[in-house]
């Protein structure tokens, strides 16, 4: 994962965040060696942009203020009281929030010790500028209390909207939000209703009904501030690890899928056309007819699928095309009228006599 990572920071067209929970020291210790990666440390209160300089001490900016931190002893004593009495459970520290941990604890008994010291602290801490969050058993057993304002959804919003400080892009054409769990959702949220946006604005100068309202798992935020700095050809791409209920619109099944689907995009960023073919001739101008070309893909088609063989995800390469789609320019025409080319395979395959001498040959196209 970490070459997959330096192979597409590695292509400039390309600005790649890891977005964690985990503290700025063990995302530095892990991490800080790859060029050109952005990090976000504690779900979003501290980001680190992209840099070329590996080795030296990241520079991090934080997402909000440094406010009143006298609720972090009050949330310590009260989590203490419920330490005593849950064996197994255990709280943890770090610069921005406190955490109460249930995973190794009985999983009844800790999930209703977890709901009661959720509503404690929500009585206790409702005059202070914090947010509890409670992740069941499934998502790894805590009770957490952190500044209110922090989240991965606020924080991709922060990026998408300051993206040009570290690059010369006029706009964001791409957009692929990826995440397993809980805590993921806010960014998956904002991801796809930035997406979306797009294609309404699309399908109405088109005169063309609306999309569907969006399902109850999406958290639904104002996103309107990041519109000046997306493509009105934006390609937006939201995904989940595992098939379960997420504001997600795609899902792959594990990390292992997770993987080759990097390695996949990392494939299409690095490819070299060293060599033309005949999906090239329609790049080279002069003998093409670029009027017939354009429809060849509908930007609809280009959303349905993310795996469509018809396209390529990365901008730059050119998409492919059926021969039978190929036409010639009018004055390029007139001068030069080729015999007849066949159009598809089976066209050109009908005029061929089989040779039952030469069964064994192999053809090669």
């Amino acid at each position: 994962m970490i070459q997959t990572l330096t192979d597409l920071c590695s292509d400039k067209r390309n600005i790649v965040f890891v977005v964690s929970g985990k503290e700025r020291h063990s995302l530095t210790e892990t991490l800080n060696h790859i060029p050109n990666l952005g990090l976000t440390a504690e779900h979003g209160m501290f980001v680190s942009w992209p840099t070329s300089q590996v080795g030296q001490k990241r520079i991090w900016e934080t997402l909000v203020p440094d406010q009143d931190r006298s609720w972090r002893s009050i949330a310590i004593t009260i989590m203490e009281v419920y330490t005593s009495r849950t064996h197994g459970s255990y709280i943890e520290e770090t610069e921005m929030k406190v955490l109460w941990q249930y995973r190794d604890a009985d999983p009844e008994f800790g999930y209703l010790q977890a709901k009661e010291l959720e509503d404690h602290l929500s009585n206790v801490l409702r005059s202070f500028s914090v947010d509890i969050l409670h992740g069941g058993v499934e998502e790894g057993g805590y009770v957490e209390v952190r500044p209110k304002g922090v989240n991965k959804g606020v924080v991709t919003t922060h990026i998408l909207k300051n993206v040009n400080k570290i690059t010369t892009w006029q706009k964001i054409d791409f957009l692929l939000a990826l995440g397993d769990d809980h805590c993921d959702e806010p960014m998956l949220s904002v991801s796809r209703q930035v997406g979306r946006r797009f294609i309404e604005a699309q399908r109405a100068k088109k005169h063309e009904p609306p999309l569907p309202p969006l399902p109850a798992t999406v958290t639904l935020v104002d996103v309107s501030s990041c519109d000046p700095y997306m493509s009105q050809d934006l390609s937006c791409f939201t995904c989940t690890v595992g098939k379960k209920p997420s504001a997600a619109a795609n899902y792959l099944h594990d990390v292992d899928e997770v993987q080759e689907f990097l390695d996949s995009l990392v494939k299409v960023s690095t490819r070299d056309h060293k060599f033309y073919s005949s999906v090239d001739l329609r790049s080279m101008g002069g003998a093409l007819n670029q009027s017939n070309m354009s429809n060849v893909l509908s930007k609809d088609s280009q959303k349905k699928n993310l795996f469509d063989n018809s396209q390529t995800i990365s901008a730059g390469v050119t998409r492919s095309m059926s021969m039978g789609n190929f036409h010639m320019a009018t004055d390029f025409k007139a001068q030069y009228q080729p015999t007849k080319v066949s159009a598809n395979l089976s066209e050109f395959l009908g005029g061929i006599e089989d040779d039952e001498e030469d069964e064994d040959d192999a053809v090669f196209f």
